[in-house]
């Protein structure tokens, strides 16, 4: 059975690191194995074109991820 979860993005601004943080979208993410969830969490965000993960992490409604803006 495979394990499906909406991964919600944040962007982290290149000229304001430390600034607030823009609301990205919202992304699908399935995996076979809640193990493989955050290397497909990963894979999304490339296919996305985020290609700087800052962090990814479980939450109770799915998966957050906080990603260095796209050049």
């Amino acid at each position: 059975m495979p394990h499906r979860h909406d991964l919600k993005v944040f962007v982290v601004s290149k000229d304001q690191p430390a600034g607030p943080l823009r609301p990205g979208p919202t992304l699908s993410v399935e995996a076979s194995t809640l193990d493989g969830l955050l290397p497909a969490a990963k894979r999304v965000l490339a296919d996305a074109g985020f290609m700087r993960d800052r962090a990814i992490s479980f939450s109770p409604s799915g998966l957050v991820a906080y990603v260095e803006e796209a050049p």
